[in-house]
């Protein structure tokens, strides 16, 4: 049996009234992209429930240019092109439309479309991972954090439109409250039990049995992009799903801390398993 080995830290930003973090602990800022792309989770679902009906992604893209509901044509496009490179990076029969054909179920594919979104923007990734993850639910956000986060991610100060779209995209996805004359508000996440379980099978499992000890899978920020906001979290649905028999075990002793799964990717969402 295979136990899986990742070396990955994440290290969160300064929160507000926190000592400043010495420069050698600090993540090095990504600078190869300084924009932000609208997120679009209506449309992505649109997408996989169209996909079944084409035979390639630039069929699909196609069909998305005639059936998105902007006025612009450019636009259309623009979102076709940017909907077929977030959802189906790995073709239609990749994990998104997978998961369409096994559930059809809404909740599940918009926690899986928010996590692939967030794994191919990296400003926007970055900023649930590490500048939202460390702030407890229901935290008015102060004006200056989020142009702050930019600053240090980006090297310099963000442009207007990246603010606005910045925090746009962060309340599409549902981790912030937004209205006019009023703060910006933490909201918590609800994401389905089941959606954490096919990523741990997609990302550490796809194509055998794995035991994977925990400090390698909370390593991987995909359960911060899902919505859960401590380790604890993570463990509760592991003792669940064990309990479920829907992993091989989990099991916690002394220093050792681990999950084993019981079927592959395939197997799983041939189960249609459900916690």
């Amino acid at each position: 049996m295979t136990v899986v080995r990742l070396s990955q830290s994440e290290i969160p930003l300064n929160l507000p009234g926190q000592p400043e973090l010495p420069l050698a602990q600090k993540a090095p800022a990504i600078r190869e992209r300084k924009t932000i792309q609208d997120v679009l989770l209506a449309e992505g679902l649109l997408a996989l429930k169209l996909a079944h009906e084409v035979k390639s992604p630039e069929e699909l893209q196609d069909i998305l240019v005639k059936r998105l509901g902007q006025n612009s044509m450019e636009t259309r496009r623009r979102y076709a092109r940017s909907i077929v490179r977030w959802f189906f990076p790995d073709g239609l029969t990749g994990l998104l439309p997978r998961v369409w054909r096994a559930y059809e179920d809404d909740a599940i594919s918009t926690d899986l479309l928010r996590w692939s979104y967030l794994s191919q923007e990296p400003i926007m990734g970055r900023c649930v991972g590490e500048a939202l993850f460390p702030c407890e639910t229901g935290l008015v956000m102060p004006a200056t954090y989020f142009d702050k986060f930019l600053q240090d991610h980006l090297g310099e100060p963000a442009s207007e439109k990246t603010r606005k779209r910045l925090k746009t995209n962060l309340k599409k996805l549902g981790f912030l409250d937004r209205a006019k004359g009023r703060p910006d508000r933490l909201l918590p996440v609800v994401t389905q039990k089941t959606s954490f379980l096919i990523l741990l099978h997609h990302l550490f499992a796809a194509k055998a049995v794995r035991t994977v000890e925990l400090r390698n899978l909370v390593a991987n920020p995909f359960w911060k992009y899902l919505g859960f906001k401590s380790e604890d979290g993570v463990r509760a649905l592991l003792r669940e799903a064990d309990a479920a028999g829907l992993v091989g075990k989990y099991v916690v002793a002394d220093q050792l801390e681990q999950v084993t799964t019981c079927f592959t990717l395939d197997e799983f969402l041939g189960r249609m398993a459900r916690l």
